[in-house]
């Protein structure tokens, strides 16, 4: 009992303890990608939720996609609305089983975090290239 109230004392201390200043060069411009990056993800997932309301509204899918084709817009715009569309969904279904994976205490260390984050958008980009080429 006594080295367990001891051991958490000491923990608490080394926590309490001042850490050390970030140098500029490592908190800078890595801190300014990530936001950007955060930001883009945030972003795209508020257009998602954007075409999701359309279930909302009423009329019908066939009148819906009439009034898409009557506005004779190119098929790039297209592919890239339908990418939109999906990368959040994809993004969000990805990174969930990267949680499942953390559940299951696998990839908890620094560098495997970084790399199922980046395994995480690539999947993630490559999935929504394939919906929205459907």
């Amino acid at each position: 009992m006594a080295t367990s109230v001891l051991s958490s004392v000491s923990e608490m201390l080394f926590l309490w303890e001042p850490q050390p200043r970030k140098r500029w060069r490592d908190s800078g411009i890595r801190t300014l990608v990530q936001t950007a990056l955060f930001l883009l993800i945030s972003l795209s997932t508020g257009v998602s939720l954007f075409g999701l309301s359309a279930l909302l509204l009423p009329g019908n899918f066939e009148s819906h996609l009439e009034l898409v084709k009557s506005l004779s817009l190119g098929p790039v715009l297209i592919h890239s609305a339908k990418f939109a569309l999906a990368f959040p969904l994809t993004y969000h279904t990805w990174n969930g089983v990267r949680h499942l994976m953390w559940d299951l205490g696998k990839g908890l260390k620094i560098p495997q975090l970084t790399q199922s984050g980046v395994a995480v958008l690539v999947l993630s980009v490559l999935s929504s290239l394939g919906l929205a080429a459907m």
